[in-house]
């Protein structure tokens, strides 16, 4: 009998937060792989979105890092503030997020980075480099900024090696206009194309080519690999957009993220052209110092949804103003998530913030 009141006043609850919360205007996207790792290198061939607003990016992340409290934050950031397409900032941000009564007690290293030309006009390769020893970001091949552990870094190297990250890409659109320039939804929609991604695992003097990074997998997007992506569905205050997985698709060799106008989501456009030849895709190889997302943060397969009593929150937004993130819930139709995920958000306490569910149609 308890069991059976307990489902029942979980089910109100849901339904309740679903009633009082409106879906957003605008629909944006994440991309983030199944699995996480302890240090390696990572690539990406993109053409990144861009439009005072807007926020286009590739980074790390610990996917319990939400979490506050006594667990570590762990992030490692490139972004296109969409105000300024002709330069990216790079970020770490460790600490620790507010939570069980503690005040926020996260440490950010926000630098920009000149591209040229600008990074909505043109493919250029991106890379970060995560050691136990130092993280650099690579731009067109070219170390760009190299933070090294012990040297004036608050610890950020050291802090990084507490717990693995999984790779991610995402779309959206921050309310700080102090940060991403003034909103005007003419702009859109607006894409971010990602010609290939490669993951490299850490295996110092036994790397490719002499380096410390072998090879794990390359991924070329001729199709949708469920095993290896999955995609956000949520939602989180400071963000003017809900996170749909309706906004993420593979067309002639690109992965391709979208801003949207909701309603609108989908790609019928023409892919740009990208100079580079593609890579051949190859198959993920497991390893010892590959470590597997664990069970209570990320979905198995992007088209899984979370159950309803599933809980995520957004990942780290590295604003200027130190932002922190708040809760998402997924949708109610979901069956197979295992459980917390994350996307980028706003100033809010964990603790407090209300939980958003957003109903998507599939």
């Amino acid at each position: 009998m308890n069991i059976k009141k307990t489902a029942i006043k979980s089910a109100l609850v849901a339904a309740a937060l679903t009633s009082t919360v409106c879906a957003k205007q605008y629909s944006g996207a994440e991309l983030y792989t199944n699995d996480t790792w302890m240090y390696g290198k990572f690539e990406a061939r993109m053409q990144m979105a861009a439009g005072s607003g807007t926020v286009s990016s590739m980074f790390l992340y610990h996917n319990d890092s939400y979490l506050g409290g006594n667990e570590p934050w762990v992030e490692v950031d490139i972004e296109i503030l969409g105000k300024n397409p002709n330069s990216f900032q790079s970020n770490i941000i460790t600490g620790f997020g507010p939570g069980d009564g503690q005040p926020d007690r996260k440490v950010t290293s926000e630098a920009h980075h000149t591209i040229n030309p600008a990074s909505n006009q043109s493919f250029h390769t991106y890379g970060m480099e995560w050691t136990p020893d130092y993280v650099a970001w690579i731009l067109d091949g070219k170390v760009v900024r190299k933070t090294v552990k012990g040297q004036n870094d608050k610890n950020q190297v050291q802090d990084l090696g507490l717990k693995p990250q999984g790779l991610r890409f995402n779309l959206w659109s921050h309310e700080d206009a102090g940060w991403v320039g003034a909103w005007n939804d003419n702009i859109l929609p607006v894409y971010q194309f990602i010609n290939w991604v490669k993951v490299y695992e850490y295996k110092p003097g036994e790397g490719d080519n002499g380096t410390d990074f072998k090879l794990l997998w390359t991924d070329n997007f001729d199709k949708f690999d469920n095993g290896r992506w999955s995609k956000g569905d949520w939602t989180f205050d400071g963000n003017r957009v809900d996170i749909s997985p309706s906004n993420i698709f593979t067309k002639d060799g690109m992965a391709i993220i979208a801003l949207t106008k909701k309603g609108q989501e989908g790609f019928n456009g023409q892919v740009p052209k990208d100079n580079e030849e593609a890579p051949a895709s190859s198959s993920s190889v497991k390893s010892s110092s590959s470590v597997a997302a664990s069970s209570s943060s990320v979905p198995q397969s992007s088209s899984s949804v979370a159950s309803s009593s599933s809980q995520a929150t957004p990942p780290s937004s590295s604003s200027e103003t130190n932002a922190i993130h708040g809760i998402r819930t997924t949708p109610t139709v979901a069956k197979n998530r295992r459980g917390l995920v994350n996307a980028k958000g706003a100033k809010v306490n964990p603790n407090g913030h209300k939980r958003y569910r957003v109903n998507f149609e599939y």
